[in-house]
């Protein structure tokens, strides 16, 4: 009993800290988060159920699909990372309630999942991973999971292990150079080693490593562990570039990229969770970066340092909402507290100003043309 109250109350006091202020949010915040709706909800995908309505060629789409997920899509390809439409209840994750994906709201609006190769994940984090054993199923039947050996040991009961991807021996780290792992012969990802910035007082909830499967699936928030937190670099690569039999024995090389994106759904200190050095030898730009806000001020040189390393083109915010509130599109408020024009302001500072930046509200896209 006495473990079942100090594990209540760690997540009590986790959750009471970052929302000191639930409502009332940052006016400031929530000005750049309005602006930004009325800029961009012409361009959003709701309702679209195929990749015709939704990209042309030489294009690449970004949908923000809330808290620190995206879908990426070109004509022939397209990626989900850490897809999460559920959002549990505050009471719920204040009271250690079992959180169950809500597959009304998975069917409801996921993007076109017709050309969908794969799903990478960020970390374990309930918000960035409990969903995806109700997507898999309904991606085609080619699509894996890439994730970190922690989150795949969490979906071990609930997804065959021919369809998960252990990413630990292929990042980049400190200690290992890395690989270009492929998905498919249009995409390649990069898994980099990154960190979970603290949710309070230095604190990660949640951080554990796993090291067996488990055997069942999880219950409440804090069954959900971060593990080795990842940041990623995608290649949508020239179509034909790589074939079948290269792609299974990673043998791609000299491939045309078309467009190269940056992936973070967690705030870091740079340089953890930054590119390798060796990435920049292919002479290759970063057209997208997608930058996670939550909690960046708890991290060291966040977002300058990680943006003067990439000098992207494109820069798209996430994680900026308020995920325990009902997942309607075009209708998310901002993390109590979080200071958007603080980060914003960050970002000017780092980038020139023909940088695009976008801070689109749940469910709304963009789309890179070449």
């Amino acid at each position: 009993m006495n473990g079942v109250l100090s594990k209540i109350g760690s997540v009590v006091t986790a959750v009471l800290v970052a929302g000191t202020f639930l409502y009332t949010v940052n006016a400031s915040a929530q000005a750049f988060v309005e602006a930004d709706i009325g800029a961009i909800k012409n361009r959003n995908s709701i309702g679209a159920t195929t990749l015709p309505k939704l990209v042309n060629h030489n294009q690449l789409y970004v949908q923000f699909t809330g808290a620190g997920g995206v879908y990426l899509a070109t004509q022939h390809v397209a990626l989900m990372a850490d897809p999460f439409f559920s959002n549990p209840r505050l009471g719920d994750l204040i009271l250690l309630n079992d959180l169950q994906p809500d597959e009304a709201v998975i069917e409801q609006w996921l993007p076109p999942t017709e050309n969908v190769a794969g799903v990478i994940v960020g970390h374990g984090h309930y918000d960035h991973l409990m969903d995806v054993p109700v997507i898999l199923p309904r991606l085609p039947a080619a699509a894996k999971v890439f994730a970190s050996k922690t989150s795949n040991h969490m979906l071990a009961a609930s997804i065959p292990e021919a369809r998960r991807v252990d990413l630990n021996s292929s990042m980049a780290s400190a200690t290992q150079r890395g690989e270009w792992v492929q998905v498919n012969s249009s995409l390649r990802i990069l898994p980099i080693e990154s960190e979970h910035s603290p949710h309070f007082a230095g604190i990660v909830v949640a951080n554990a490593v796993l090291a067996e499967d488990s055997s069942s699936l999880l219950g409440d928030a804090l069954d959900w562990q971060s593990g080795t937190t990842l940041s990623y670099v995608i290649d949508f690569l020239a179509s034909g570039d790589a074939k079948d039999g290269s792609v299974e024995k990673n043998e791609v090389e000299n491939v045309s990229v078309k467009y190269r994106v940056f992936f973070q759904s967690s705030s870091s200190g740079y340089p953890i969770g930054a590119p390798p050095k060796w990435l920049s030898d292919d002479g290759v730009p970063i057209d997208l970066a997608i930058l996670c806000m939550a909690n960046f001020d708890s991290v060291d040189n966040y977002p300058g340092g990680i943006l003067n390393q990439l000098k992207p083109k494109n820069i798209l915010l996430t994680h900026w909402e308020s995920f325990w509130e009902p997942y309607i599109p075009n209708n998310a408020t901002a993390l109590p507290g979080l200071d958007i024009a603080k980060f914003i302001a960050q970002v000017k500072l780092s980038v020139p100003e023909s940088t695009s930046l976008y801070l689109p509200q749940r469910g709304g896209a963009i789309t890179l043309k070449k």
